[in-house]
């Protein structure tokens, strides 16, 4: 990677995302005939999860934009059932057809394949195949073909394709992952482990305390209250890893400016921290970015709320601050409330996962954790009567 690493900062959004949809509705209701506000409309609605009414919305149209039907298809697979996994493979074919280039069409067929495997349709490999050979880049096809051979203790497979794929310059989350699994299925798993390379790679610290504060308690406290009273505090949210949580999916906004602070302070310490490993090689720091964006969202967890096994697809590096820790998770001696990296036991062989081990990370508040967007990781619920409020993030890769 380049000398320099630089850190942008997501804008502040100034409407909440009830605003926006109303906004959109009236706009698409004054001009019916607008592709632009139907199609931002289908956008908003898919992020509240409103599945039936991007459908109702788009299901009619004759001139759907490419996405749009990307939308259509999503919501589509959304709703889990027979019918709507028929229907989505009817969408993406018409996608597919519909494609302007390559990347498009990969992006169409990843969609595709997503609908064959639950209809149980074996060509599913052959659309994913065909999709990485449009485009080699395409997280999701990746994803796909990687679990289709894993199911069938195909390892050598995983090994073959990300090997190629890593030949031809190709580098993300999901490849890494894939190629970590697959190396630990094969036994080889001092090299699963260096790929992985988050005891090499990742970083741990209290924050800095940010100026104007006397203390990072006194951060984070008025930081929590922001959280807290946030308009755009939602429970539960599909397709994400948080099960039985709260959320702010876009907490950077004019309602929390504290969360701008914070932001500001963790690209200082993420840039410092990336300019640290500049000596190291490894695959990862190969493909880094010369910059990046900071997105981020906070999950807010009570007593039974986690997080299940995933990896930050859109990432490069990724990581967590903690603003507030209950007393019986910071000062506990049991899983409760940790954080813990390792391998998915619900898509590797139970001798792969202990061999490969897990790190804990015993939160604390002020901690904040960088690590490897590829590296698995999950939460545990802490079952106290409490709150446990952290603020994750990731760094989407930019040209600097």
């Amino acid at each position: 990677m380049t000398q320099q690493f630089t850190l942008s900062i997501e804008t502040a959004k100034r409407l909440s995302a009830q605003q926006e949809r109303r906004l959109a509705r009236d706009a698409l209701a004054l001009n019916p005939g607008s592709r632009l506000m139907r199609a931002r409309l289908a956008a908003l609605l898919t992020l509240d999860d409103a599945f039936a009414e991007t459908i109702a919305l788009l299901e009619p149209a004759t001139d759907l934009s490419f996405a749009e039907r990307m939308a259509l298809i999503m919501a589509y697979l959304a709703l889990e059932n027979t019918e709507a996994d028929h229907a989505a493979v009817r969408h993406a074919q018409s996608a597919a057809r519909a494609a302007e280039d390559d990347r498009q069409q990969a992006a169409a067929l990843a969609e595709l394949a997503k609908a064959q495997v639950r209809l149980g349709q074996a060509e599913a490999r052959e659309t994913l195949i065909h999709a990485l050979t449009l485009d080699p880049h395409s997280k999701n096809a990746c994803k796909r073909l990687a679990t289709w051979h894993m199911k069938r203790s195909e390892f050598s497979a995983v090994l073959d394709f990300s090997a190629d794929l890593l030949e031809r310059g190709v580098g993300h989350s999901r490849l890494f992952a894939a190629r970590v699994m697959a190396l630990a299925e094969c036994g080889r798993m001092d090299e699963a482990i260096a790929l992985d390379g988050l005891r090499q790679l990742g970083h741990r610290a209290l924050l800095p305390v940010p100026a104007g504060f006397d203390s990072l308690e006194a951060f984070n406290r008025a930081l929590a209250e922001q959280i807290l009273n946030h308009p755009e505090l939602r429970y539960e949210r599909y397709g994400t890893a948080s099960e039985l949580t709260w959320r702010v999916d876009s907490p950077q906004s004019i309602h929390a400016p504290l969360i701008g602070v914070l932001l500001k302070t963790i690209a200082a310490e993420a840039e410092r921290h990336v300019r640290s490993l500049r000596t190291i090689d490894h695959p990862w720091l190969r493909i880094g970015p010369p910059g990046g964006m900071l997105h981020c969202w906070s999950v807010i967890t009570e007593d039974s709320g986690y997080e299940t096994w995933h990896v930050r697809q859109f990432g490069w590096m990724s990581g967590t601050y903690y603003v507030q820790i209950p007393e019986g998770i910071s000062k506990g001696n049991g899983p409760g409330g940790c954080l813990a990296f390792g391998l998915p036991d619900d898509q590797v062989s139970a001798q792969a996962a202990l061999s490969f081990g897990q790190e804990f990370v015993r939160p604390q508040a002020g901690m904040l954790s960088l690590f490897p967007s590829h590296s698995y990781h999950r939460t545990f619920a802490h079952n106290l009567n409490e709150r446990r409020i952290c603020v994750a993030f990731d760094i989407w890769p930019t040209d600097g």
